[in-house]
């Protein structure tokens, strides 16, 4: 490192122990750093209520993804399966599409909570987030209309899955979901049924260029919120 860049970090520090000292004394400079740390954690625990739960949306979606396009899901659950695994498959895939479509929609509602560490990594994960949205909606010809779902009708399901409590919101669980929302109560939620009712029809092959670029965003999402792999294995977590 050149003189000059250890200097300049050194001095900040040094500045701002002198700082502390001359404005309360010793016990002055803990305390302030204490409160500091203190507030760091609080900011940290208040985005954690958005930052993970979107982490696990991202991960259990792309999981699916590749289960209906490598493994065959829904053929084997659909197709060939029984009335259980039949509703199963159409019941908890659309709410694996329909939880991320709130999370996304809390986030772009209560962004201020979203605020990274890094400048410009929020503005980046909206970016992350608008891709996959534009994805979803686009009704390009290499999509064949296969799996489509427009913007607004993205933001509509997820505005549907959202709950409030004690100041705090957050998106509905399955269970709720099953009871709130059982086939033909709401229009939305219906849109998402047949689309994947669609995708088990042909075993997800007109679907496919659409659905391998949103796993891949949805990697690059899950990639930026856990750069480390802390949560979800890197096993669990590869491009198609």
């Amino acid at each position: 490192m050149a003189d000059g860049g250890l200097l300049n970090s050194v001095a900040p520090t040094a500045l701002g122990a002198l700082c502390g000292w001359l404005s309360g004394g010793v016990g002055g400079f803990f305390s302030s750093k204490h409160e500091k740390q203190k507030a760091l954690q609080q900011r940290e625990k208040e985005v954690s209520v958005y930052r993970e739960p979107l982490a696990h949306a991202a991960f259990d979606l792309q999981s699916r993804i590749y289960n209906i396009l490598e493994r065959r899901f829904l053929n084997r659950m659909y197709v060939n399966g029984t009335e259980r695994t039949r509703e199963y498959s159409v019941e908890n895939t659309s709410f694996l599409m329909a939880q991320l479509f709130c999370w996304f929609e809390l986030t772009r509602q209560e962004l201020y909570y979203i605020e990274l560490k890094k400048a410009g990594d929020t503005e980046k994960l909206m970016h992350l987030q608008d891709h996959v949205q534009t994805l979803w909606g686009a009704d390009r010809a290499e999509y064949q209309n296969a799996c489509c779902i427009f913007a607004g009708e993205q933001r509509a399901i997820g505005e549907n899955l959202i709950i409030r409590r004690d100041g705090i919101s957050a998106c509905m669980g399955y269970a709720q979901f099953m009871d709130t929302f059982p086939p033909g109560k709401n229009k939305q939620m219906d849109i998402v049924r047949a689309e994947v009712r669609e995708l088990a029809a042909d075993d997800g092959h007109a679907a496919r260029a659409r659905l391998v670029k949103i796993q891949h965003y949805l990697i690059d999402i899950l990639t930026f919120l856990d750069p480390d792999s802390r949560r979800f294995p890197r096993d669990s977590t590869k491009k198609m």
